[in-house]
């Protein structure tokens, strides 16, 4: 299984993801390389939960002493709510990006190129999508706290994209929820489900060409459909 490039990076800055670490004297061990940590910490919460995870067990699998957590973060809430959400902010740039760099295409091409990022993400961070199902299913502080901080940034990405190609006619008129459902599925599910796949088509999801093949699919089908015109 493909896991995701970390770059190392130490960090020695009083503010990490808007999170201020502890005052006074640090522990002796405090350079750590935060991103890895964090990605270390996502793929804990999306196979335990959130009530299921120990900062402990956190740190063992980091390789970094349990004293860092309170150091930097606190305690295990505010690990998980860094962690998500550095993966929330690390797509918002890079479809910001895009943006920018394709700002000559159209709504519709521009949304494909969201569409791939989108499948690409997801073949990057499958633990993503897990934990958002875990505390989506009822209404607790960190379901309100995804909804808040994620889920309306992240909806805020398209929303004027799909708006305006609604109104030209381009797309159909498919309810909001059934559009966004339809697209989170499809971009996620391969990668959520990567031991199915691998049984029954022999596939690992995580290879290169199988995320851009997929991605290519994801594409056609939601912008076309899958029945062919004669």
């Amino acid at each position: 299984m493909r896991t995701s490039t970390i770059t190392p990076v130490t960090i020695k800055k009083n503010l990490i993801d808007g999170v201020k670490r502890k005052p006074g004297r640090p522990p002796a061990d405090a350079e750590i390389n935060i991103e890895h940590l964090c990605d270390v910490a996502v793929n804990v919460f999306a196979s335990k939960g959130y009530s299921g995870t120990t900062t402990t067990e956190i740190t063992k699998q980091a390789g970094v002493a349990r004293s860092l957590i309170h150091y930097y973060f606190g305690n295990k809430e505010e690990l998980w709510k860094a962690s998500i959400k550095r993966l929330a902010n690390e797509f918002i740039s890079s479809f910001e990006h895009s943006k920018k760099v394709h700002k000559d295409l159209d709504g519709i091409q521009m949304l494909k190129v969201l569409v791939r990022q989108l499948v690409q993400f997801y073949s990057k961070y499958p633990a993503f999508p897990k934990i958002i199902a875990q505390e989506m299913n009822e209404q607790t502080i960190r379901s309100q706290w995804i909804i808040k901080n994620l889920i309306y940034p992240l909806y805020n990405l398209t929303g004027e994209l799909f708006y305006i190609e609604r109104k030209k006619g381009t797309i159909k008129k498919i309810s909001k929820e059934y559009h966004t459902s339809l697209l989170l599925g499809m971009a996620s599910n391969f990668f959520s489900n990567p031991f199915l796949v691998h049984s029954l088509y022999n596939t690992d999801p995580f290879d290169e060409e199988s995320i851009e093949g997929y991605a290519d699919a994801v594409v056609e089908v939601f912008f076309h459909g899958i029945v062919t015109t004669n």
